[in-house]
């Protein structure tokens, strides 16, 4: 397994691809709270695509699948038809997915 280090260039720990991967299964599981009846379908068809697309898609890297995800997520924030309770969970998501680019 290939390491990515926390810090800025001091090793305070180790934190494997399968760590993050773990992490990125559990996100995309919140991020599946979207696809609810309360939300607009263009916004649950979104999201899904967010999911499918950028965070667990293997075949790009590590820290543009997160930064991309974040970035449909703000978009999908900013749409005026978003239920408050699921703007709030969106900026929670990119709360996390954010602590997680620094991690890289």
């Amino acid at each position: 397994m290939q390491p990515y280090w926390r810090g800025l260039g001091t090793c305070l720990g180790v934190v494997t691809v399968s760590d993050f991967e773990t992490k990125l299964t559990q996100i995309a599981s919140v991020i599946g709270q979207i696809d609810d009846p309360k939300v607009p379908k263009n916004i649950r068809r979104a999201s899904k695509e967010a999911t499918e697309q950028w965070l667990l898609n293997k075949s790009r890297d590590l820290d543009v699948r997160i930064a991309m995800t974040q970035n449909k997520l703000e978009e999908l924030y900013e749409d005026p038809n978003i239920p408050p309770e699921f703007g709030t969970l969106i900026l929670m998501i990119n709360t996390e997915l954010e602590k997680m680019l620094t991690e890289i």
